[in-house]
């Protein structure tokens, strides 16, 4: 059961009307949004319900653990990180380092042959472990203190708008949601519901269309493709990977509002940035917070001079890419971006220390700079070089496209498979069809004006009659439904 289905819709309407009904019992209410997320969980395998639930009953008692010790909080931390990430390492990582132990020591002439296990990863594993993970380095941090309430404690792991792809939510931000009933209104009604529709046009529309069309066959078998059309398949799974995770965190949000909460923002038009910074800022922001929170920053930052900042980038963005997947290719994803965003701070410091020092020779007027500007008939301080920011957005842009061949590509060797393609490639210019062209137009026209679209949708729903109103959503439901594929690819991030 998945967001963009009917059966979904019809499962999420009756929670919607029990949700806000039960809200004058909140008792009854949490009780009612943990058996929903419980059964919308079991539904894909119940048996993942009960590691769902052992996780959460573990870090429930270790949170109060850490909190009322007095000598041993780092201890009882470490010891909850450990169960926490050891889980993930069963699950997620165990093949991964079962081979790559059985071929160290097979290089080294010693036989070994760890036990092969059938493991499944459950779905939506790697979120709600950063959210316990959080929520221990918090009560150790003293930020929160430790929920008192068994019961809201695995509402908050299991909520299942966020429990297969995130956001990665904050205790802190989720749990005071939960007090009294939770909130009695809905403040940003069509805000959430055009959240919710705009999710499932990017997915139905967009992600699924080019996924089917273009970026699975090319990305399986580069070699029978042009290079031209490879260079396509790489720009349309920039369009698909953003389209695909934006449109279920949109989805998510939108839900979730609907349902009285509030959610962080997990994109801010991150194809839009003009450096590698700015692009970690914007694109999965809560997963980006989350490491600089409890894996950049407890590294020391950048508190310890520039050698070390630039290695605890580079760790940080390894262990992201490892997060994504138990894979050479996400290590080396990661790794990409951990030595561009050094490049790119290094690059930023270098022309500030550049400013500082001229600055200091040649002390700027600036009554003189104003009085030019006005004479010029310009009021801001300086004009914006279009041709430098297009410039920058085009490299950021190229090198996250490029990076993404090693994200997407089922190994290394595939990757590097991908890459020569495009340089030897001695098939023929293929005949481009004219719908894979247009979704991905409309896809880069989509991004540019997101932000505009969607208060444009919000602004036309509030001058609409209730009637019209009705209708002009059921209608738009129908129609993205009527539209789309016969078959919707999972969602990307739900491997993750």
């Amino acid at each position: 059961m998945i967001f963009p289905t009917f059966e979904f819709l019809t499962f999420f309407a009756f929670i919607l009307i029990f949700n806000w009904f039960l809200k004058r019992w909140p008792l009854t209410w949490r009780l009612f949004l943990l058996f929903s997320s419980y059964f919308f969980y079991s539904v894909w395998d119940i048996r993942f319900l009960l590691i769902l639930a052992a996780v959460s009953f573990f870090n429930f008692f270790s949170a109060q653990a850490i909190y009322k010790s007095i000598f041993r909080k780092k201890i009882l931390l470490s010891l909850a990180v450990i169960f926490n990430l050891s889980v993930l390492i069963v699950f997620k990582y165990y093949d991964f380092f079962r081979l790559s132990t059985e071929l160290f020591f097979e290089k080294i002439g010693l036989p070994f042959h760890p036990p092969l296990l059938q493991i499944i990863l459950p779905l939506g594993l790697s979120f709600y472990i950063f959210r316990v993970i959080s929520y221990n380095a918090d009560v150790y941090l003293k930020k929160i203190k430790p929920s008192l309430s068994v019961l809201d404690f695995f509402v908050y792991v299991a909520f299942f708008p966020q429990l297969f792809s995130g956001p990665i939510m904050r205790a802190g931000d989720f749990l005071v949601q939960l007090k009294n009933g939770g909130a009695k209104r809905i403040n940003d009604f069509y805000e959430y519901l055009t959240l919710f529709l705009v999710g499932l046009f990017k997915k139905l529309l967009i992600s699924s269309y080019l996924v089917l069309s273009i970026t699975n066959d090319v990305f399986a078998v580069p070699e029978n493709h042009s290079s031209l059309m490879i260079i396509l398949a790489v720009l349309a799974y920039s369009l698909v990977i953003y389209f695909d995770f934006s449109g279920y965190s949109d989805m998510a949000i939108g839900l979730a509002g609907l349902m009285g909460f509030r959610s962080p923002l997990n994109f801010d038009t991150p194809y839009l940035s003009l450096s590698l910074r700015d692009f970690w800022r914007r694109w999965h922001i809560t997963l980006s917070s989350w490491i600089r929170d409890y894996v950049y920053i407890p590294l020391g930052g950048n508190r310890k001079g520039n050698i070390r900042k630039y290695l605890n980038l580079l760790i940080a963005m390894v262990l992201i890419g490892l997060w994504h997947g138990a894979a050479i290719h996400f290590i080396i994803w990661g790794g990409i971006h951990g030595i561009g965003l050094t490049i790119n701070h290094y690059y930023q410091a270098h022309k500030d220390k550049k400013k500082t020092i001229f600055s200091n020779f040649y002390p700027v007027n600036q009554e003189a700079l104003l009085l030019r500007a006005r004479i010029k008939g310009v009021y801001k301080p300086f004009k914006r070089n279009v041709f430098k920011n297009f410039l920058c957005w085009l490299t950021t842009f190229s090198f996250v496209s490029f990076s993404w061949i090693f994200f997407r590509s089922e190994s290394t060797e595939n990757a590097l498979n991908l890459i020569r393609s495009i340089f030897n490639s001695e098939k023929s210019i293929e005949p481009l069809k004219i719908y894979i062209i247009l979704i991905i137009i409309i896809g880069f026209l989509f991004f540019l004006f997101e932000e505009k679209i969607v208060q444009a949708l919000v602004n036309f729903q509030y001058k609409l009659p209730l009637i019209f109103w009705f209708m002009f959503i059921v209608l738009s439901t129908i129609l993205l439904f009527k539209l789309s594929p016969d078959i919707i690819p999972p969602f990307i991030y739900f491997s993750f």
